[in-house]
Parts: C-alpha cells; structure tokens; sequence
C-alpha cells in the first residue's frame, strides 16, 4: 500500500499542472504577504510616522502601560494620552501629524459622538489656546461595550486578515491537484488498463485518494508554518493574551467566550483544515464523474464559489443558514465567527453546538463524498 501511495503521489507531482500551480501559488502567497502585512494599515502607519519623525507605532506603550485587565479608568487614561497628543502636535503646528491606528481605534469605539466630531473639538479649542480634556468627552462604559482584558491587538487583524486570503489560495491549489486524480485518467483512456490490475479496483483507489489528502495537508501546514514566521517577524505578538472582545478592529465585543487571540487563531486553522478537506472530497467526486481535467476545474470552483453568490441573494431564513455551512465562508474570520454566536443568524443559539454542527456536517459530506467516488470507481465499466 506504501508503495501505491508513493507512485500516486509522484504522478500527481509531476503533473505539470499541479506543478505549475503549486509554484504559481508559492508566488502568489509572497504577493499575499506583501500586500497583507506590508502594505496594511498598521505597517504603512508605522512607516509614515517614521518618515515624519515619530514613534512608529504604540507596541512598547500598549504593552507597558495598557494591557491588562481593562477599566473604565484604563479607557480613560487611554483616551487623554490620545487627546493630549493629538492637541500637542496641533499646538505646534504639525501638518503631517502621527497616525496610531490603536487610538484612532479606540476614540472611534468609545467616544459617545462620533470620533471626527471629537478631534473638530479638539482643533477649536487648540485655536482658542484652551484644551480639550477627557473630562469633556461623553464616552461609553465598558458594560455598554464589554469586554475585559486588553493588549496589542492591531497586527492580530492583519493576521486573520491574511488568513483568510491563504485559505482562499489554498482552496483554489487544493481544486487544482484534486481534478486531475481520476479524471487524467479518464481522459488519457488509462483507467481501462489500471482498473483491471490486481489492486486497480481497490487499493489503487484508497491510494489515490490518501496521496490526495496527504498533498493538500501538506500544503496547508507549509503555508501556515511560513504564514505564522513571517507574521512573528514582522510585527510585535505581544497582545497573543488579550481578549478577541478587545479587538476593536474585529468589533466582536458580545462574543461569548473568554478566548484570546492566539485561541481564535488555532480555532480558525481547525476550521480552515476541515474545510480544505471538504473542498478536496467534492473536487474529487467531481473528477471521477468527468473526463476532463479542465472541466473538473472549472466545475469545481463555480461549486465553491455558489454559496458565496447565493448568499448575497438569500438573505434571511433557513436557506441563508444553510449556505454558512460551506467552507468558502472561512474566508471572512470576522463575518463567520460572528454568525457562530449570533442569536438569530444560524441554527442554534450555542456557539459551540453551531461550530460542531459546521465541523459534522463538513466531515460527514468529506467522508460520505469519499465513499461514493470509491464505488463509483470501484464499479466504473468500460
């Protein structure tokens, strides 16, 4: 069996398509990486307070001085270093004034009046020669908001962000080495010659399919393990600790669970994996029932991209909930850990019984996929 595993996956790495696309794909993930870590609002932040002669960013303050358990007092304190910098810089007449998205942020969730509103004030009373004080400021409780423990949340956005454009890749590379399994066989008129070898109608099947799996995992932990180093270098992990209902870029202040970043993040991975896998099981299924590659491709995503576009269509009712069972709503870490815990969005009203029905579901039609492409090749006539 070792050895079957062995030729079936050097025949589907050798194939130039899949070959092609798993190199085009490593290229693609450096784009991913630059356009997501690089270019993101907190790294080109930094760069442009740099460039201006100011602190890059606010990592060494949010960890000394703010993190940790979160208060109404803590939000205050918070809010007046950001007022007294901001009407600081505006004293001395700094045009090109630092932008820290943390403050920004934080003005944005907490201050009763709209934010803008806020800074106005701040500028009039500079021109006065006066200061606006937090004192002056209406702000929201943090019962209004709620949450607890705070850290250096901005550059865990990026992540997931990035996250989900990985997923997205490797959905589309996992299609790829998926549709040319059975069908390159079909289509080059093999399957006449293998099917009737000692272990064409068994084993050769099983091997197939395990070459398969063990490719798109490998793929999966590979991408992860280089998302994950780059990340660690690129940006303080500081705030890994602090909890997701702190994260005021995500907004998921209601979320149920006392869960901190680094917890979101492995639950995330869990979720992306099953789906990947359920993504191969249908890709598969759709390769042993055509005869070419292209057609399986091309079937293939327009099957994983449907829910996404029924979606925007289907709106409300047991339709709509039906459709976020579908791996593709992966892509959206904020948008589908949302709905998990909302009352009215999906299913149940527990966030772990909607997520373990995802998983069931994903691996119930993984597995049931499987079962029926073996069959199905297992009994193919000529």
């Amino acid at each position: 069996m070792t050895s079957l595993i062995k030729f079936e996956l050097g025949k589907i790495l050798r194939n130039r398509t899949v070959f092609g696309g798993i190199v085009v794909g490593c290229l693609v993930l450096l784009g991913i990486f630059f356009v997501g870590y690089h270019y993101s609002q907190l790294s080109m932040s930094e760069a442009s307070n740099k460039k201006k002669g100011f602190e890059k960013s606010l990592d060494v303050i949010i960890d000394e001085k703010y993190s940790g358990e979160f208060t109404d007092e803590k939000v205050k304190m918070i809010l007046s270093d950001s007022m007294n910098n901001f009407q600081e810089n505006e004293k001395q007449k700094v045009v090109n004034k630092p932008f820290y998205p943390f403050y920004w942020e934080m003005g944005d969730t907490f201050f009763s009046k709209d934010a803008e509103n806020v800074y106005s004030e701040m500028i009039e009373q500079v021109n006065k020669g006066q200061r606006l004080t937090i004192e002056d400021v209406d702000l929201y409780s943090l019962d209004e908001v709620g949450f607890k423990k705070l850290g250096n949340y901005v550059p865990w956005t990026d992540l997931y962000r990035v996250l989900g454009y990985i997923y997205a890749l490797l959905s589309i590379i996992t299609i790829l080495v998926s549709s040319i399994v059975f069908s390159d066989d079909n289509s080059k008129n093999i399957n006449q010659i293998l099917l009737v070898t000692k272990y064409g109608r068994n084993k050769m099947i099983f091997a197939k399919l395990i070459a398969t799996s063990i490719i798109t995992v490998s793929l999966f932990i590979i991408f992860q393990l280089v998302n994950i180093g780059v990340f660690s270098t690129m940006y303080d992990m500081s705030g890994w600790n602090s909890d997701i209902q702190t994260n005021l870029s995500l907004g998921l202040f209601d979320f149920p669970l006392q869960y901190n970043h680094i917890q979101i993040y492995f639950l995330i991975l869990v979720m992306q994996l099953v789906g990947i896998g359920f993504v191969e099981s249908v890709t598969l299924l759709i390769s042993a029932l055509m005869h070419s590659s292209m057609s399986v491709l091309a079937v293939s995503l327009g099957v994983y991209i449907l829910p996404l576009l029924l979606v925007q269509m289907i709106k409300t009712g047991v339709g709509n909930k039906i459709l976020y069972l579908f791996p593709i709503n992966n892509l959206n870490v904020q948008n589908i850990l949302g709905i998990l815990y909302s009352k009215d969005a999906f299913f149940f009203h527990s966030f772990f019984i909607n997520i373990g029905f995802i998983f069931i579901f994903q691996l119930l039609i993984r597995v049931g996929m499987q079962l029926y492409c073996f069959i199905y090749i297992k009994h193919w006539k000529f």
